[in-house]
């Protein structure tokens, strides 16, 4: 009789039982990908030349930012500021907005630190590795493997909108919230269910039926995004409400369709808890028809073009490259926000533009080598990716929502939801090429393989996205910065040295808080800088504007000087700082005519690098 005996399995290499042991640690791609992003942002900003007291960013609207994170350190929250609009104050909840959740993080990481600058740039930083393990979260819903989801995630965090958001829109920046929400959209366009209920055989009585960890998540994150930001949580309910539509046509499955529906109605409730605040102040106040003005045109002004997501990021290290997206939004209209998905994330979305084109001539019946959940992934990713690019394209769904006086008018602003939509896309293309040539390598075992192809790509994913995406840092720009920043404390310091303190400093030229047009270059943000370095003063600045104390003490500004000085006597304004970049002469005409009425005895004079001027009143 012949005896048959199993052969025997191959033993293990060392270098599969140390992989398998990687693989055993959940936790390990969410730290390293977390980890490769600082070390990207770190190398890439030259950031241990930074001086972190100064605002990476102190122009603009990153001066507005600059100044809640002041007030937030001074007094907890950043609605009310009593130094600015001196001498009514600040009320920010005339300008109503739901993005909470970055006010409470500045005023939890005010433990840390008493420096707005330092503040800023901190949790600037924070959002890079945060943005990058979410991205890894998401990537792993969709299917892509450990070693690409981590290249993919960090290059989603370093993406070209992170820095063209900066600290002027640092709540856009801080856009970790983003794959968060795409991971219940992923559930939604592949049917899956969002909520769960206990079964009878579960421990529990009947109101705990709803007590589940998958709720939980699902309000957790719904939570999380209405309070971080309006415009993403406007831009997932509207993609949530085209997928549960599509998916109830594909299943009939009204179950499914209400959770989608439900996860909206989340969404809307917890925008609606936000703003409560401000709504009770209208109620309180009445409404400030100044503020928040949208014209319906801006919904085409502010939105994307295809060319201008797949061309160069702007300012790009290659001069080539640098110069094509410079004569691109130079000389074709609309150049919006200046949106670029950056080289990777272009590539996805050129891919599912023909995977979704393809799909559409063989009416979805595709003849591919490959499972069908694979060709199901990317074809969810390509309908994702379609309706995101429908509503922020030019002359899109975004126009024809303004016909009805739509809120939102910054569309372009999709486009972080694209790039991990594509770079998700790249993932599974990726892993797929990477499993093709694995097979076709002889030698060694699989997982030494897969690693020899696999890690060398991440690691070039990862090098291309910091060239491609980090712009490159002037040190002579950030010596600017920083001189400006130091001038304006140095001059704030001898205004308070030369006045009492909670004396009242009126600023000219007067241009109206918040989103007034520019006046030669300067912005109503630049009347800020003062107040940001000072200690016990008021300044008239900063009021919100469209309210009658507010409006009636700017109109000071527009009178003869001596009237102006007879009107300031009545607010106790004890002397007036001049913007001389908002005026076409420098300021010369202005300082001449005060200088004049209030004679030469009065204290005078100008700041470090010239800009501002001051002059006492003699009150």
């Amino acid at each position: 009789m012949t005896t048959h005996t199993a052969a025997a399995a191959p033993a293990a290499s060392g270098f599969d039982r140390f992989s398998a042991r990687l693989a055993s640690l959940p936790w390990l791609p969410y730290a390293l990908a977390a980890l490769f992003s600082l070390l990207a942002v770190w190398f890439g900003l030259n950031l241990w030349t930074l001086d972190w007291r100064v605002p990476l960013y102190y122009n603009g609207d990153a001066l507005a930012v600059a100044s809640h994170f002041k007030t937030i350190i001074e007094t907890g929250w950043f609605t009310h500021q009593a130094d600015l609009g001196a001498p009514y104050g600040q009320f920010y909840n005339d300008y109503p907005q739901a993005d909470n959740l970055h006010f409470i993080a500045a005023n939890l990481l005010r433990v840390f630190t008493g420096d707005f600058g330092a503040l800023m740039n901190i949790y600037f930083i924070v959002g890079f590795p945060l943005a990058a393990v979410t991205a890894v979260w998401f990537l792993r819903q969709v299917g892509v493997s450990r070693t690409l989801s981590v290249a993919l995630a960090v290059a989603y965090s370093i993406a070209p909108y992170h820095f063209i958001k900066g600290e002027g829109h640092l709540f856009l920046a801080a856009y970790f919230v983003v794959p968060l929400a795409l991971g219940l959209l992923w559930r939604v366009a592949n049917g899956l269910p969002l909520w769960r209920l206990r079964g009878p055989e579960e421990r529990g009585g009947r109101w705990l039926r709803v007590v589940t960890a998958r709720n939980a998540a699902t309000i957790g994150i719904l939570a999380l995004l209405g309070t971080a930001s309006s415009y993403y949580s406007v831009f997932v309910a509207l993609v949530l409400a085209v997928a549960g539509l599509a998916k109830l046509w594909q299943t009939h499955s009204w179950r499914r369709f209400f959770g989608a529906a439900g996860a909206g109605l989340v969404i809307v409730v917890t925008m609606a808890i936000n703003l409560l605040p401000d709504l009770l102040y209208r109620l309180a106040n009445g409404v400030n028809e100044a503020v928040l003005v949208r014209s319906p045109p801006e919904a085409e002004l502010y939105s994307f073009k295809l060319s201008a997501l797949l061309l160069p990021v702007p300012g790009h290290r290659f001069g080539p490259f640098a110069t094509l997206r410079q004569l691109y939004d130079a000389h074709y209209p609309l150049p919006s926000e200046e949106p670029a998905l950056g080289l990777i994330a272009s590539a996805g979305f050129v891919s599912l533009v023909v995977i979704a084109v393809y799909l559409l001539l063989t009416a979805g019946k595709p003849r591919w080598r490959a499972p069908k959940s694979y060709v199901r992934a990317l074809s969810v990713l390509a309908g994702l990716t379609l309706v995101a690019f429908l509503f922020g394209t030019v002359g899109g769904l975004s126009t024809l929502l303004s016909f009805v006086d739509f809120p939102i008018r910054s569309w372009n602003r999709i486009a972080i939801l694209i790039a991990m939509l594509a770079l998700a896309a790249l993932g599974l293309l990726l892993d797929r090429f990477v499993r093709w040539v694995v097979k076709r390598m002889r030698r060694r075992s699989p997982g030494v393989r897969r690693a020899f192809v696999a890690v060398p790509l991440a690691l070039l994913l990862m090098l291309l996205a910091v060239w491609d995406q980090i712009p490159p840092i002037s040190a002579e720009a950030r010596a600017a910065t920083v001189a400006s920043f130091d001038s304006d404390a140095s001059f704030t310091q001898q205004v308070e040295a030369t006045v009492a303190p909670g004396c009242l400093i009126y600023q000219l030229p007067y241009i109206a808080f918040p989103e007034s047009p520019p006046e030669n270059g300067a912005t109503d943000s630049d009347e800020l800088r003062m107040f940001l370095h000072s200690t016990d003063l008021r300044w008239s600045a900063g009021g919100i504007k469209g309210r009658a104390p507010i409006d009636s003490v700017g109109a000071y500004a527009s009178l003869p000087v001596p009237e102006m000085l007879q009107k300031l006597q009545g607010i106790q304004a004890c002397g007036i700082v001049v913007d001389r970049a908002a005026y076409a002469d420098g300021g010369v005409s202005i300082l001449s005519q005060l200088q004049a009425a209030l004679g030469i005895s009065v204290p005078r004079f100008d700041s470090a690098d010239g800009r501002f001027a001051f002059i006492g009143t003699g009150s």
